[in-house]
């Protein structure tokens, strides 16, 4: 669990591992340079709970470098990570271990990856579960071979490429950091789950939203990102370079920017406008569409678009006038468009 600056959540987050049906045989905690009561709450559970808890103490490095560090010291064979601000289901270990195929000598096979559903819990209390795009079930085989040629380049994605809410053997991605790039602040869990999810031998997707993901109003996630475009670009650079290590076709590097360019589009409405009229917004939109060729990238794209705000940013890749630029902004002010995670 990396920990940075989170003590008005991380209790939540430690009790729920707390209150496993099936125990935890260890949570690590790493305290990435927080700078508020952070770290004297994770030595305080280390103390109360010795056996069950460790904590490690590091310099500010970031989310990616953090889990990282973490990954490196244990030895156990299947992981699960969980952000400190969020919870789990009690149940949630118990079935995701549940599911694990087992060899001759009762022990679990290597290679497998357990991946659940989230729910999302508004500051209101309403709730909205997110599942998979493919259908629960095993995937081995041709059938995992199938799930492994879609996993990027569409919407919904067929697996959630979150790094959470999965049992996932450490193997899988201690063997494959040298391809992660942790200047990568969003979609760093794609480039975390997609080579491991390409060298996995059996994967099992369920629909029980046993991860709690909190939606955080203030949420930096939610404000104008000035740096959002050269992450997109650089999250499709590296997945080039992982399907070029795992014999897969780039292609599908592309077809994922595409999807990633709606939030960029997002993004440039949430910008504020220092005595400007809303043009501002309609000239960057255009131009950084036809430099990064998105009316061609999108003839490529197949998938039906989700909702309402989604099928407005289509049509502006597809076509990027400005009347269909100005009205998507109009619906993006009335409604605030969600965007969606990068898992």
């Amino acid at each position: 669990m990396p920990v940075y600056n989170n003590a008005g959540t991380l209790d939540a987050a430690v009790q729920s591992v707390l209150a496993q049906t099936r125990p935890a045989d260890e949570l690590i905690l790493v305290d990435d340079g927080s700078t508020d009561e952070s770290p004297s709450l994770t030595d305080g559970y280390a103390a109360a709970h010795p056996e069950r808890i460790r904590v490690i103490h590091r310099e500010n490095g970031g989310l990616m470098r953090a889990w990282m560090d973490g990954l490196e010291n244990t030895d156990a064979d299947y992981v699960c990570f969980l952000d400190s601000d969020d919870t789990i289901d009690a149940r949630m270990l118990e079935a995701l271990a549940g599911e694990l195929k087992s060899g001759t000598d009762g022990r679990w096979l290597p290679g497998q990856i357990i991946c659940c559903a989230y729910r999302i819990i508004y500051p209101d209390g309403r709730t909205r579960d997110m599942c998979h795009g493919a259908p629960a079930g095993i995937y081995e085989g041709d059938a995992l071979t199938a799930l492994k040629d879609g996993l990027l380049g569409h919407s919904p994605r067929r697996v959630i490429l979150s790094r959470c809410m999965k049992l996932t053997d450490r193997r899988l991605i201690a063997d494959n950091l040298s391809l992660m790039d942790p200047s990568i602040r969003m979609g760093e869990d794609v480039n975390t789950m997609v080579p491991a999810l390409l060298d996995a031998a059996r994967v099992v997707l369920t629909n029980d939203p046993f991860y709690h993901y909190y939606h955080y109003a203030a949420s930096m996630a939610h404000g104008y990102d000035p740096g959002l475009l050269a992450n997109c670009q650089r999250l499709r650079e590296r997945l080039r370079v992982i399907l070029r290590e795992k014999g897969r076709d780039e292609a599908a590097a592309d077809r994922e920017f595409y999807y990633l360019f709606l939030l960029v589009i997002k993004n440039e409405f949430r910008k504020k406008e220092d005595k400007k009229t809303a043009t501002g917004a309609v000239s960057r939109i255009r131009d950084l569409c036809l430099r990064e060729n998105i009316p061609q990238l999108s003839a490529g794209v197949t998938d039906p678009p989700a909702g309402t705000g989604d099928r407005m940013l289509i049509r502006i890749c597809r076509k990027p006038s400005a009347p269909r630029i100005l009205a998507a902004q109009l619906l993006f002010a009335l409604n605030d468009l969600r965007a969606p995670r990068a898992g």
